[in-house]
């Protein structure tokens, strides 16, 4: 039996994917946004959230996105450990959406 004297590499994220795309909102309203981090046996799949604009919407640590008072359109970013990312859109009215 060989035996490698050397650790192996870390298994980097290769793609990240956010859901869902797409998400109408009314004012004061939340919707949870999933991160999905591929491979499945990466090392390390933390991301962080941004929003385009918190006067719009604002999203936590866990991608959780708060509709704010303001109307009109964020995009929100997910990003990986090594700058993957992938976006949503959150448009918020003062109508309740899907």
């Amino acid at each position: 039996m060989l035996l490698s004297l050397f650790p192996s590499a870390p298994q980097l994220p290769t793609g990240v994917t956010v859901s869902p795309k797409t998400n109408n909102l009314a004012q004061n309203v939340t919707r949870q946004l999933t991160a999905t981090v591929l491979p499945e046996d990466a090392d390390d799949k933390t991301v962080t959230w941004e929003s385009s604009d918190e006067t719009v919407a604002t999203v936590d640590s866990n991608g959780l996105v708060t509709a704010q008072p303001k109307q009109g359109q964020a995009i929100i970013t997910v990003k990986t450990v090594n700058g993957l990312t992938d976006t949503a859109t959150v448009n918020v009215s003062d109508q309740t959406g899907a």
